[in-house]
This record gives structure tokens, C-alpha cells and sequence, in this order.
């Protein structure tokens, strides 16, 4: 796990409160810092437009708020995929605007074959290829993960092996049809129909194909010393 003690960039909308439930509150005019169960909870904002994610975070059952963050994702000149995606996962930690109570989770991910780094298709072309490369291949995903409290900022890279079944065309162009998973790195949803491509998953933690490892997860807050079962019981009692 790495610290980085440095001053975040502040920017962003501000967040919209979501209860523990997953009752969204947009739409009411309830911000984040105006909902009085945050003097109760710790404050927790997810630096991700993604349903996915929030979907995972759900499960702790903590109030959280979710937000885009504005970040360029564009790879640098010789980066490794390693280092491409934590310094993304701090990025959208830090592009997010939050009190120095706050603590902001950022993500990111990648697809990696014969070396290079395969994101988000984007469109149904681009989904096919990648699947019909992985037809029968074993392919690494990397999720970079970070943690930010005010000025401390803990990261870590999960990483997380697909191995494919041999596919077809009409396998692959039927499962693209009925899912659309052209948002997502590595062209499919696991939680979805996806699951039906593979022959195997080798990690940890199959929560990081859906892009938030949450066993990572908990290990960065317990770097900043926060034990989240005590949270999550204090959520529950409050129910």
C-alpha cells in the first residue's frame, strides 16, 4: 500500500447524498454536508459515475455519496499498466472537492494482453475484437484503488486473471448484443452474462473485474485506521 502525503486538487460537482439503502437522494436538493446523518457516519463519496461500483459499495450498507470526477485518462508516454491505473485511481480521488473529513475511494482499470492495455471498447466493433483476442486466452485486469482522508491519500493495484473459453463470432457478437458492455474495460460485465465467457477467474477477489475490490478496499482504510465493521454496525443499529 502506498501513502502520498500531499495536498489534493479540490473541483467537482458537489456530491448527492445516497442512504445506506441505495435510496438515491438527487433530485431533493440533499447534498452531501446537508444531511444530518453525516454528523453520525463517517463521510464517504465514491469518485465514480459508474453503477457498478456503487453497486458494490452498496453491499457495505454506509451512506455514501457518488460523484463524477473530471479526470484526463489518457495513458502517458511509457507508462506501465500498473502505474497507469493507481495514478488515475488518485486522480479522481483528488479531482473530487470534499471536506478533510471526507474520505474519497478512486478507481480505475485496465485490460492487459501480450503487453498492451485494452480499456473500454466504446463501441460494438471495438468490444468484438477485444473478445474475439481473448477467445481462449488468459488475460490480466488491473484495478487501481486509492483511498484519500484530506492530505493522506493511500493507493494499491489489485490485480485479477480471466481466463477465456474459445468463442465464437456469433457467441461473441450475440453476448455484445445483449448486454452492451461498451463502458466497460475488457468488453463484458461479470456480474451479468459475462460470467458465461470464461473457463476460469484466478485473484482474490472477484470484485475487481466489476472495477472495486472491496477486500482491498477495507485494507486501505484500515491503513488509515478505520476498522469497517464498526462502521457498518453503527450504520445497522442506527437503522
Amino acid at each position: 500500500m502506498r501513502q502520498l502525503d500531499e495536498q489534493p486538487e479540490q473541483g467537482g460537482d458537489e456530491p448527492v447524498a445516497e442512504v445506506a439503502g441505495g435510496e438515491e437522494l438527487s433530485g431533493q436538493g440533499v447534498s452531501l454536508y446537508d444531511v444530518c446523518f453525516w454528523e453520525f457516519f463517517m463521510k464517504l463519496v465514491l469518485a465514480s459515475s459508474s453503477p457498478f461500483r456503487a453497486a458494490i459499495l452498496r453491499n457495505l450498507a454506509l451512506p455514501f455519496a457518488a460523484v463524477s470526477p473530471e479526470v484526463d485518462e489518457a495513458r502517458l508516454p511509457g507508462e506501465a499498466p500498473q502505474a497507469l491505473v493507481e495514478r488515475l485511481a488518485v486522480a479522481k480521488a483528488r479531482a473530487v472537492a470534499a471536506d478533510a473529513e471526507s474520505f474519497v475511494i478512486g478507481s480505475d482499470q485496465v485490460a492487459t494482453l501480450d503487453g498492451d492495455v485494452l480499456g473500454k471498447p466504446h463501441t460494438v466493433e471495438n468490444a468484438v475484437a477485444q473478445l474475439s483476442r481473448f477467445s481462449g486466452r488468459e488475460v490480466q485486469f488491473l484495478t487501481g484503488l486509492c483511498l484519500r482522508r484530506g492530505d493522506v491519500v493511500f493507493s494499491c493495484v489489485e490485480p485479477f486473471v480471466v481466463r477465456f473459453r474459445p468463442l465464437t463470432e456469433a457467441e461473441i457478437r450475440a453476448y455484445v448484443a445483449l448486454e452492451s458492455p461498451l463502458q466497460c474495460a475488457g468488453s463484458f460485465k461479470s456480474e451479468g452474462l459475462g460470467i458465461l465467457l470464461f473457463d476460469a477467474l484466478v485473484g482474490r477477489d472477484p470484485n475487481a473485474l466489476v472495477g472495486l475490490p472491496l477486500i482491498a478496499l477495507r485494507e486501505l482504510f484500515e491503513q488509515h485506521g478505520v476498522a469497517l465493521f464498526a462502521e457498518i454496525e453503527r450504520a445497522a443499529q442506527a437503522d
